[in-house]
C-alpha cells in the first residue's frame, strides 16, 4: 500500500512502513496545543522498541522514527487524547447552520438530520488524529470538513440517490486528511498551483485512501470515493483521470461537493457561482449537481451582484485564446510519433472542444451592452474566470503528460501549452 508523493514516499503495509516526514513535522506540532500519545508500542521491523505505549510524542520520536522502518503504520500507534470528537464537531456543526453564510441557510432544513447521523459517525481514532493535526496546524481546515461534511449530507438527501447519508457525511469530513502528507507550502494558496505544487497535491487524495484502507476499518466505499473526490466524469480530475461511470456515485459526489466547497468562499451569490462552476463546461458533472445547489441557491434567496461589468477584451482573450490553442492542436495531430504524444494531443483537441461548447452556450454573444441583464453580465464574469481557470488546468495537465515524451516530441509540443496561457485583459 504505496503512494508517492514529489516529496516522499508514503507507505502504509504492515512490516514495510514508512512515516512521512510531513506528516510527522505536522503531528510533532498539533502536540504543542493537543495530547498526543502512543497508543501502543512503537517498533521497528527489526522488533526494537522505539516508543513505549502511553509516551507523549516528541521531537526525539520524529528523528527515530525517521531513521527507522516500522512494524506498524505510525498512524495506527498514535492517539489524540483531546482535541476533535464528536461534541466538537457537533458544536462546529450547530455553529456553522446558525451562521448566515448562504450555505448554512440552504442546510437548515436538513440539520435534524445532520445532527441525528453525526452522533453515529464512526470517529476511528485514526481519523481522529489527522483530523486534530489539522485544527492544530492549519486555521480553518477543521471548518472546511465539517463544512463539506454538511453538505455532502445535505446533497445525498436532496438527491436520493443510492448514497448513504451517514457514510456521505463521513466522506465529506475526511476528504482531505491526505493533504497533511503535503509540504504545507503548497496548501492554501489563493491563486492556481504551477506545475511542481500540482505534483506535491495530485497525490493527496491517494494517500488518503491508502491510509483508510490500511489502518482503518471504514468501507472501501468510503476509502474509494475519498479517493476519487478531485475526479471528473470528463477525465479531466486527478490523480487518476478516471472518467464516467468509473467513479463511484459517493465520489462523484464529493467532487461534486469540493468544488462547491471552492467556490463558495465568494462573498456574493456563492451558491450561484457554484451551481455555474457544476455545469459549464459539458461532462465534467451530472447535471444533478448543479441543479441542488442551484435550489439551495434559490432557498438562501441569494441575489445577483448587479454591479459587475466584465470587459469585452477579456472575454475576447478567452476567445482567441480557444480559437489559436484548437487551430494549433488539430496542426499537431499526425499520424507518425508515439501513442503518448497522440494521446495529449487528442486529449488538449477534446477538452478545448469542450470549452468552446462552454463558451458558445453561454449565448449572450453579438448582444449590445445596453441589451445584457445583470444576470448576463454575472454569467459572464463567471464564464470568463471559470473558463481561464479550465484553460490554466489544461495547460498543466498536457505538460505533466509531457514528461513521458522524448525531448523532441515535447518540444514539437510545447506550442500547445504556450497557445493555452490566457492573456489579462
Amino acid at each position: 500500500m504505496q503512494a508517492t508523493a514529489t516529496s516522499a514516499a508514503v507507505n502504509f503495509a504492515p512490516g514495510d512502513s514508512q512515516a512521512n516526514p510531513d506528516f510527522l513535522a505536522a503531528i510533532i506540532q498539533a502536540s504543542e496545543t493537543y495530547s498526543i500519545v502512543a497508543s501502543q508500542d512503537i517498533v521497528d521491523v527489526r522488533g526494537l522498541k522505539l516508543w513505549a505505549k502511553g509516551l507523549p510524542v516528541s521531537a526525539a520520536l520524529q528523528q527515530r522514527l525517521l531513521e527507522r522502518k516500522l512494524l506498524n503504520p505510525i498512524e495506527a500507534c498514535l492517539m489524540a487524547e483531546d482535541g476533535v470528537t464528536h461534541f466538537s464537531l457537533m458544536e462546529h456543526l450547530k455553529e456553522f447552520l446558525a451562521s448566515d453564510r448562504s450555505m448554512a441557510y440552504a442546510l437548515r432544513p436538513y440539520a435534524q438530520l445532520l445532527e441525528k447521523q453525526l452522533k453515529q459517525i464512526p470517529l476511528h481514532s485514526v481519523a481522529q488524529l489527522l483530523l486534530t493535526t489539522a485544527m492544530a496546524t492549519r486555521p480553518g481546515a477543521l471548518d472546511h470538513a465539517v463544512q463539506a461534511m454538511a453538505l455532502a449530507g445535505g446533497m445525498a438527501q436532496a438527491q436520493s440517490l443510492p448514497v448513504d447519508v451517514r457514510l456521505a457525511m463521513v466522506g465529506g469530513l475526511l476528504h482531505d486528511i491526505g493533504e497533511a502528507y503535503i509540504q504545507p507550502q503548497y496548501l492554501d494558496g489563493d491563486e492556481p498551483l504551477d506545475l511542481l505544487g500540482h505534483q506535491h497535491m495530485m497525490a493527496h487524495p491517494r494517500i488518503a485512501q491508502l491510509l483508510l484502507e490500511a489502518t482503518t476499518d471504514y468501507p472501501t466505499t468510503l476509502c474509494r470515493a475519498v479517493g476519487e473526490h478531485h475526479e471528473r466524469a470528463n477525465g479531466s480530475g486527478y490523480p487518476a483521470r478516471l472518467h464516467g461511470e468509473d467513479i463511484s456515485p459517493l465520489g462523484m459526489l464529493l467532487a461534486a461537493v469540493e468544488t462547491t466547497m471552492g467556490v463558495s468562499q465568494s462573498p456574493t451569490a456563492p451558491l450561484f457561482r457554484a451551481s455555474f462552476a457544476l455545469r459549464v463546461v459539458p461532462g465534467e458533472f451530472p447535471s444533478r449537481y448543479s441543479s441542488v445547489v442551484f435550489n439551495m441557491a434559490r432557498d438562501a434567496r441569494e441575489k445577483i451582484p448587479t454591479n459587475i461589468r466584465v470587459p469585452a477584451d477579456a472575454l475576447q482573450h478567452i476567445n482567441a485564446t480557444l480559437e489559436k490553442a484548437r487551430l494549433t492542436t488539430q496542426a499537431l495531430q499526425s499520424p507518425t510519433g508515439s501513442k503518448e504524444r497522440a494521446g495529449i494531443v487528442l486529449l488538449a483537441d477534446d477538452r478545448l472542444a469542450r470549452l468552446r461548447t462552454a463558451w458558445n452556450a453561454l449565448g449572450v454573444w453579438g448582444l449590445a451592452p445596453e441589451q445584457l441583464t445583470p444576470q448576463d453580465h454575472f454569467e459572464m464574469d463567471l464564464a470568463w474566470a471559470e473558463l481561464r481557470l479550465r484553460l490554466f488546468e489544461l495547460q498543466r495537465e498536457c505538460m505533466l503528460l509531457a514528461e513521458s515524451l522524448s525531448e523532441a516530441e515535447k518540444t514539437e509540443l510545447t506550442p500547445i501549452w504556450a497557445d493555452l496561457k490566457v492573456q489579462h485583459a
